[in-house]
């Protein structure tokens, strides 16, 4: 049996990994070809990326090399591109004219950053979404003259922007420059996905009172070379503009055919993560759709990894001809949690509604260290 996983971030490496364990366990390994596929040649820790602006980590320390580790799960990594699935002929069609048959699918790809399609937004702004625009970001922040009035626009004040205006805290610390950063939101407050308020309250003080502006119920229109255009008509100078405002689903999946179901643009799955109406094509992570009960699952680390877990499991139960375990989100979109980093070495977590700030940050980097030791 040929398993091909495309993405090999953190479901899609969950997949793998898991897949290869309990292929060992039934001392049938050969029976069982697994094939993760991705244009990056190694994992991203996303989480960690607004720390690459303020030099807390390197790139090196927060990414994995795919070869390697699918060498010592014995699978199969290729660094390709997907471009197209003939789901009927069960192929996968890549980007260097490879044409790889599968009994099983599973896609792991991700999301991307959206510009809601603001004129300009794209063109001008930086990211921290993947590790190579994290760097670039970093890199524009560095020749940026320091002898001048330096201005930066973080936009969108989600969990990423918050971290990012944090870590900029600390990169103008560092560089003992000052630097005006201002950190703008379309909502009401920053923090929007969190149910409650606690949290972004206690988030929004100590990054303002740490220098940043934040600037809710404040809408982009347009972005110029070196000015932004609110929807009330006011302007806002910038030397750097980091967007952190959404994501959309993977290009991949406006190619496909147009039967395959999707919600939202997301692919969408059934109890037991399989894409909908299809019993050998299974989707995680961010990609994926899935809610029970009027209860969404969240698109975050934590269900991309268990989601992985139990896609594999219900692979292994398919092949073997037994009943599927059902999926159950827990960091849902309702209920979400999270560390939320804020500069300074500091952070909290967001569990249950509730918020925890002793030793938050600390943890928070001890689970970055801990995952990343599978790729050493």
């Amino acid at each position: 049996m040929k398993v091909i996983v495309i993405g090999s971030g953190f479901g899609g490496v969950e997949v793998a990994s898991e897949l290869s364990k309990r292929s060992k366990l039934r001392k049938r390994s050969k029976d069982l070809d697994i094939i993760m596929i991705d244009r990056r040649m190694r994992l991203e820790y996303q989480a960690a990326h607004p720390d690459i602006l303020s030099g807390k980590v390197t790139p090196e320390e927060i990414s994995g090399d795919l070869n390697n580790f699918a060498s010592r799960i014995n699978a199969e990594f290729i660094n390709d591109t997907v471009v197209n699935i003939d789901f009927e002929a069960k192929t996968v069609k890549t980007k260097e004219e490879r044409e790889i048959p599968y009994d099983f699918l599973v896609f792991s790809i991700g999301a991307e950053q959206t510009f809601f399609g603001i004129p300009g937004a794209e063109e001008r702004s930086y990211s921290v979404n993947t590790l190579k625009g994290a760097i670039e970001t970093k890199n524009a922040l560095d020749k940026l003259d320091y002898s001048k009035k330096i201005s930066i626009a973080v936009i969108g004040a989600g969990l990423t922007g918050v971290e990012v205006a944090g870590e900029l805290i600390d990169y103008f610390k560092g560089k003992k420059a000052s630097a005006k950063i201002y950190l703008v939101e379309l909502m009401p407050r920053v923090l929007p996905a969190f149910p409650t308020e606690n949290v972004a309250n206690y988030a929004a003080k100590f990054i303002s009172d740490s220098g940043v502006e934040i600037l809710t119920d404040t809408a982009v229109q347009e972005v110029s070379e070196h000015e932004i255009t609110f929807t009330d008509g006011t302007e806002l100078h910038y030397d750097v503009i980091i967007w952190t405002a959404g994501i959309k689903p993977n290009s991949l999946l406006e190619n496909l055919e147009l039967g395959i179901p999707k919600e939202k643009g997301w692919l969408k799955v059934d109890p037991y993560l399989r894409v909908d109406g299809m019993k050998d094509v299974f989707a995680v992570g961010d990609t994926a759709y899935f809610e029970s009960g009027g209860v969404r699952s969240g698109q975050n680390v934590e269900e991309a990894e268990r989601q992985g877990k139990l896609a594999a499991k219900n692979i292994i139960r398919t092949m073997k001809g037994k009943k599927l375990n059902r999926y159950r989100a827990k960091n849902t979109i309702q209920n979400p949690r999270a560390f939320i980093s804020l500069g300074s070495n500091k952070a909290v977590m967001y569990f249950g509604g509730m918020m925890f700030k002793v030793f938050a940050y600390r943890v928070k980097k001890f689970v970055e260290r801990r995952y990343m030791r599978r790729f050493r």
